[in-house]
């Protein structure tokens, strides 16, 4: 279960960052609509949600909002190193 609240949680900071301008244009090549800003953050509000209780799942309700608070930061912090130190030319190609 921690894989998947690994990957639950680095899905959602990557949604977080794609819904703004600056990560969206370099990523993706276009500015977000605003239905589309609202989609992508409430995604990833979700994924946070999903990321807690696959933490909670597998560590238990003892160290599993331990485990979901690491989780977090580490994807918080690898999210934030791949969107800007990786060159703009990897494009995600819709």
């Amino acid at each position: 279960m921690t894989p998947l609240a690994a990957l639950a949680a680095i899905a959602a900071f990557a949604l977080f960052a794609l819904s703004t301008d600056p990560h969206a244009l370099t990523r993706l090549g276009a500015r977000p609509s605003p239905p589309t800003r609202r989609l992508r953050r409430g995604l990833a509000w979700a994924l946070l949600v999903l990321a807690f209780v696959f933490a909670v799942a597998g560590a238990g309700w003892v160290f599993g909002p331990v485990l979901w608070f690491g989780l977090v930061m580490f994807a918080a912090g690898a999210t934030f190193l791949a969107l800007n130190l990786l060159p703009p030319s990897l494009r995600i190609k819709p």
